[in-house]
């Protein structure tokens, strides 16, 4: 087509223009880690155009290699997700920037959708972006390769300061879509990883991401750009599953979507993909609202295809109904939803595993008691439940931060700071981790009920 001859006709100019495309550690307590699939989703679009690029990743990757690539590069593009990974991507930015300041700075992810204006503020960050990366990414490339500037030219998403005349009114040219741009779907560029260092030789697990965004409306998750549901092309998910099949024989799939479960229809497609691959088994993530819709006829016809099903992960989050209706907004009737979802899933022989989320603004001891009370209720349906917990830490974007920023708990006001406040905000899973919001009169017995349902539960949580 006509765009495709217009980047086929660029591509004479960008042929030693390096492009990298960095992905920051999430955490660094891990010793295997999953596959970067945002920076692949990044690339694909680069590869199709033929773009000259290199994914670094500083979990698996060496910071001399980052040195050698800064040494041509155009263009440094840095994923941020709010805690540690924001506090490596500004390290990183800050080095890259310093040693070259005619290098073009590109940031974006979770973090910077959530706080784009902020972002874009920062010294060592030349260009935010908004939402879905693919498209503004592959426009903000080729209209500067065009005019060699972006001024006049409107690009979605894409914000921009002067640095030299700092504002309050950052230069964006139009906000982002809250769609994906379906017209950026290509098969993603495996080939430019090394996946011998990710995959955990014991489990030879890999991760794929086969829809974007989440119809759920959860107070506590950073999605609020992200909630229109769009299905990659099966044609896509085939071509990918066949090529990181070729070059790491994976023997477990991790669908790591948001939820697989949407729409019946796409499940079983989607599984059956994989019976080309023998021995290959499954899991993915759902939501209670979508299973309730499945029949157990339908989920043992899930659990009988060739691809053998591990377990699925569906969230729960707390015990207590207000929590649950009126905190977190997981819906009416979420937990009668879990409940009978736990029934079934134990009926189907499905391992059920879930997870839990403690000191959420709003919960008083009373409501962890419920919570107690509830895992035991699901432990006698499903013998098999297993689940992990967690201490809420407010992130960019969400309904929950903005009700903290309002009552001037937040007190990063910057990227740096940001960065600053990521290097010890770990979520760190099965630990106690104080509750800055919570009154310190509540603070005791809210401890002393938290021990409980570790005395009471600790024996089913998982890392």
């Amino acid at each position: 087509n006509q765009a495709e001859f217009h980047l086929i006709a660029l591509s004479d100019f960008w042929g030693p223009l390096l492009i990298i495309l960095a992905f920051p550690p999430i955490d660094d307590e891990k010793e295997h880690h999953h596959i970067p699939v945002s920076a692949l989703a990044l690339a694909a679009p680069l590869e199709a155009a033929k773009f000259n690029y290199e994914i670094w990743d500083q979990r698996v990757d060496s910071s001399e290699r980052l040195d050698y690539l800064l040494e041509d590069a155009w263009i440094l593009g840095v994923t941020m997700f709010t805690g540690y990974q924001t506090h490596c991507g500004y390290e990183i930015l800050k080095k890259a920037k310093t040693n070259n300041p005619n290098l073009v700075t590109i940031v974006g992810g979770p973090h910077v959708t959530a706080l784009p204006v902020q972002t874009a503020e920062d010294p060592y960050v030349d260009y935010a972006v908004e939402g879905f990366g693919e498209s503004t990414f592959l426009e903000f490339l080729t209209a500067n390769l065009e005019h060699g500037h972006l001024n006049g030219y409107e690009i979605p998403g894409l914000y921009h300061f002067q640095k030299d005349e700092l504002s309050s009114d950052a230069l964006e040219i139009l906000p982002a879509s809250k769609k994906f741009d379906t017209d950026y779907w290509a098969p993603l560029p495996y080939h430019k990883l090394d996946l011998g260092k990710y995959i955990n030789p014991e489990t030879e697990r890999a991760m794929y991401v086969a829809h974007y965004g989440c119809p759920a409306r959860c107070t506590f998750c950073a999605t609020g750009h992200y909630r229109k549901w769009t299905a990659k092309p099966l044609e896509i998910i085939d071509r990918d599953l066949q090529q990181l099949y070729s070059i790491f024989p994976f023997r477990q799939m991790c669908f790591f979507d948001a939820t697989l479960f949407t729409r019946k229809d796409r499940v079983r497609s989607i599984i059956d993909l994989l019976d080309p691959y023998d021995g290959v088994s499954w899991m993915a993530d759902a939501r209670a609202v979508e299973l309730n819709k499945y029949t157990l006829d339908d989920l043992i016809e899930i659990r009988d295809k060739k691809a053998e099903l591990l377990f699925l992960i569906v969230g729960l989050e707390t015990g207590s109904t207000y929590i649950a209706e009126e905190v977190m907004k997981k819906g009416r009737k979420h937990l009668e939803m879990f409940r009978k979802v736990a029934g079934l899933l134990h009926e189907a022989d499905i391992q059920l595993i879930s997870g839990l989320i403690f000191g959420i603004p709003g919960e008083m001891p009373e409501d962890v008691r419920k919570t107690i009370d509830y895992v035991s209720d699901i432990r006698e349906i499903h013998p098999g439940f297993k689940l992990s917990s967690t201490f809420f830490r407010p992130l960019p974007g969400t309904e929950l931060y903005d009700l903290l920023d309002n009552t001037g708990y937040i007190e990063p006001k910057s990227l740096e700071e940001w960065a600053e406040y990521g290097a010890h905000s770990h979520f760190r899973y099965n630990e106690w981790m104080d509750i800055p919001w919570m009154a310190e009169a509540t603070k005791d017995n809210y401890r002393i009920a938290y021990e409980d349902f570790l005395m009471t539960h600790g024996d089913i949580l998982t890392g």
